[in-house]
């Protein structure tokens, strides 16, 4: 009792900053709420698409160019200068650039596979973009055999253009859904920012000088003495844990009786756990109490940017995603966002969720085997 009393004054001097972070949390989610009513119709947003087309006197080019153009926003770049078309993509003022080869209509007529060249500004039109040329390609690929010229660019328009009618029905409260993954994905920051900070200053404290020397000499079990400051620190982790629930009760009610809302408590304990884990790595890398926070600042920040917390997933460029892999605040986003649009629990749904859960578990353990070593490292020094 000695010991939990202790940490429990130690965490009582640091509650300002875990006041801190907690009012931080609460006004990213009340500015990120989004309208309260569901989304029940959408309609087309074109993205700025620049068409450098090498084939000009083809009928099939010039289609092609004409139906990207009409499902695009018109650009003023200069086509002739690369320099003005690698600006405009630097400064995103073009999304995309689609480059038409020789030779274009005559490969398609031919059976042969075009190849169509792109740039990107890294967002998420690239898709969207290729889509457009590969629908049109494969209808122009259908239809060749059976239309020439101007027939053939009516025939691929007339087919491309049908509109279709698509009722959406869903049981999901999708506004809440959308609020509560943003709660979600922000208490990624809180964890590592107020608790990861928490428990390392609560290590840095216990070892210092004074204390470290009381505790030797005493007649403490050392074993027992790691077990109970262990689980003191588990306590204090999940009393933050369970604070950040009973705000997202209050927040957003019954959603979080659902098996969505459960599966948001899980994956977050989950990764409570793994916050744990980093807490006592860096606390036994360095007792210095002012490195501690540029640490925690760095790891917290870093992964939230990396990780798709502040920034959504299809808003980065590829290799930020690949990158952000490393991290297990990835797996724990990637989590939130498959619970927000998780209607049905069966098991290939809930699948990816436990590979996701497994490996988070497996960083946490990393991280429990490297602190282990250099704790036994500091030990052979002393």
């Amino acid at each position: 009792m000695t010991v939990f009393k202790t940490i429990l004054k130690i965490l009582n001097r640091l509650k300002g900053m875990l006041i801190l972070y907690t009012i931080v949390l609460l006004l990213i989610t009340v500015l990120n709420q989004t309208n309260k009513d569901n989304v029940t119709n959408f309609e087309e947003t074109k993205p700025s698409i620049l068409v450098i087309n090498k084939d000009k006197e083809n009928t099939i080019s010039e289609g092609l160019e004409k139906y990207i153009k009409s499902h695009s926003k018109s650009v003023n770049v200069d086509i002739s200068d690369q320099d003005a078309v690698n600006d405009a993509i630097f400064y995103r003022d073009v999304n995309y650039v689609i480059y038409i080869p020789k030779n274009f209509g005559e490969d398609i007529l031919e059976w042969k596979s075009p190849r169509v060249e792109y740039k990107s500004s890294g967002d998420q039109y690239s898709s969207y973009s290729e889509m457009l040329v590969e629908k049109y390609i494969k209808l122009a690929l259908i239809y060749k055999d059976y239309y020439k010229n101007d027939e053939l660019i009516s025939k691929i328009n007339e087919t491309i253009n049908i509109d279709s009618q698509i009722e959406l029905k869903t049981n999901l409260d999708t506004s809440k859904l959308s609020s509560a993954t943003k709660y979600f994905n922000f208490l990624n920051y809180a964890f590592l920012a107020g608790c990861v900070y928490c428990i390392s200053m609560i290590l840095a404290s216990l070892k210092e000088k004074n204390v470290s020397k009381r505790t030797i000499i005493s007649s403490f079990d050392l074993k027992k003495y790691n077990r109970v400051v262990l689980l003191a620190l588990f306590v204090v982790v999940f009393a933050m844990w369970l604070l950040y629930m009973i705000l997202s009760f209050i927040i957003f009610g019954d959603l979080m009786l659902t098996l969505n809302g459960v599966a948001f408590m899980i994956n977050s304990f989950i990764y409570a756990i793994c916050a744990l884990t980093i807490g006592f790595f860096i606390g036994n890398i360095t007792q210095n109490k002012n490195a501690i926070g540029g640490i925690v600042n760095v790891v917290a920040l870093g992964s939230s940017f990396l990780c798709g917390c502040f920034v959504p997933f299809e808003y980065m460029p590829d290799y930020v995603v690949k990158l952000a892999h490393i991290f297990p605040t990835y797996y724990f986003v990637s989590n939130n966002e498959l619970i927000r649009n998780m209607e049905i629990f069966d098991f290939i749904n809930v699948k990816q969720l436990g590979i996701n859960i497994f490996i988070i578990i497996v960083y946490s353990l990393i991280f429990v085997v490297l602190t282990n070593f250099i704790s036994k490292k500091k030990r052979v020094l002393l």
